[in-house]
């Protein structure tokens, strides 16, 4: 059975489509919506839902015929049906252009209205729908407390939303200690605690209450400090299922505590980004966090990203994958007052300074993740002496 979405302030041409759709028996109505969407809450929610037909108000406003274009370009398999109260030769003529074949008018007769569900029946047949949840999705792990990891996170997701030009989610789950409401002055009432509570039950309707918007990116922020709490197995998987159906990219910052919930999490990363510092105590404990990693068999997924870094800094680029037995695959320069200014602005870091630029190269390389066949880590000539490459590094 076809599934179907009404798009239309009309409420005659609305309400008459769905009486006509429950008649029929032929398409699941999945939404019906009493507004014209922003582009953005289309694809969210043609990725969401997987129509086979959008019915689009035309006559409303015919210049949201650009909707109609987006639907055709970015998910083939959906199909724009145009609504109008009557056949109108002009109009048909730049809806064939648009490449909208289909056509329903008031009061939606059963005999032309089967005819064209047949019609599109027979097209879907012929161009099948191809979904894919994105497998974007990535973790960022702090080596220790105040290492500019939440920074990272934050503005690398803001710049992955321009590089991939769609939505992205950022989820903060550091849930006590969380900076991302503060970094981007978020005041939702809502948290990512909340959606991990209620994650069984999550729909469109709940989660557009829970997420804030804030640089072109949705977010889940941490919320106040509260008591540890278990959240029913499996939260984490329902949370990722579906933001991974309406996003581009979704980016968990977390604690590094390595929570239940976030060890739920991190087989479920494409890339877990280990931020460290160029300092002894950050080095050693990325060490430590790198070994549970090893443990759990991710170390080929994890990316150590070197952050404040700076050429007078005591330890070398050198020392510190010594001492960890993985590449620095990413250098952050040092930049206080750019991260300063952001923080005041409520804002990500701005593009054009070197840290921006910086950071942009991340995101980069991550959404090139997608396409990129996982390299093969040239190994050290220490790693053919020791079976534990770190032996040799600057802890003993």
């Amino acid at each position: 059975m076809l599934r179907g979405v009404i798009i239309s302030p009309d409420r005659q041409l609305r309400e008459g489509l769905e009486k006509r759709i429950a008649e029929s028996g032929q398409i699941v109505l999945v939404k019906s919506f009493d507004h014209y969407l922003r582009a953005d809450e289309l694809e969210g929610v043609c990725r969401a839902h997987a129509p086979h037909a959008v019915f689009l108000d035309l006559v409303t406003n015919p210049e949201k015929m650009s909707l109609a274009v987006q639907i055709q370009r970015l998910f083939p398999g959906t199909h724009p049906v145009a609504l109008d109260h009557e056949p109108d030769p002009a109009r048909l003529m730049r809806l064939m252009q648009a490449g909208i074949r289909e056509m329903l008018f008031l009061p939606f007769p059963a005999h032309l209205y089967l005819e064209a569900m047949d019609r599109l029946v027979s097209t879907v047949r012929e161009t099948p729908q191809h979904r894919e949840n994105t497998d974007l999705i990535f973790g960022f792990i702090p080596a220790k407390a105040g290492s500019g990891c939440s920074m990272v996170a934050t503005n690398t997701a803001g710049a992955l939303a321009k590089t991939l030009s769609g939505k992205v989610l950022l989820v903060d789950l550091d849930l006590n200690c969380g900076l991302s409401r503060f970094l981007l002055k978020l005041t939702g009432p809502f948290s990512a605690r909340d959606a991990l509570e209620r994650a069984g039950d999550l729909d469109d309707s709940f989660w557009t209450d829970l997420v804030c918007h804030s640089a072109g990116l949705d977010v889940l922020a941490s919320g106040g400090i509260q008591k540890p709490y278990h959240f029913m197995e499996g939260a984490i998987r329902h949370l990722i299922e579906f933001a991974s159906k309406r996003y581009k990219a979704v980016c968990f910052d977390l604690s590094g505590a390595f929570e239940d919930f976030s060890i739920e999490l991190l087989p479920e990363c494409r890339k877990i980004l280990l931020v460290v510092e160029p300092d002894l105590p950050s080095v050693y404990l990325a060490r430590e966090k790198l070994h549970f990693l090893r443990n759990m068999d991710l170390e080929d997924r994890v990316s150590v990203v070197l952050n404040r870094w700076r050429r007078e800094a005591c330890l070398t680029i050198a020392d510190i994958e010594s001492a960890l037995g993985l590449p620095v695959e990413h250098t952050i320069a040092d930049a206080p007052a750019a991260v300063y200014r952001a923080m005041l602005n409520g804002a990500p870091v701005e593009a054009a300074t070197d840290l921006g630029r910086e950071l942009a190269g991340l995101a980069l390389r991550l959404a090139e993740a997608r396409n990129a066949k996982d390299p093969t880590p040239k190994r050290r000539m220490v790693e053919y002496f020791s079976v534990l490459p770190a032996r040799y590094s600057l802890f003993k």
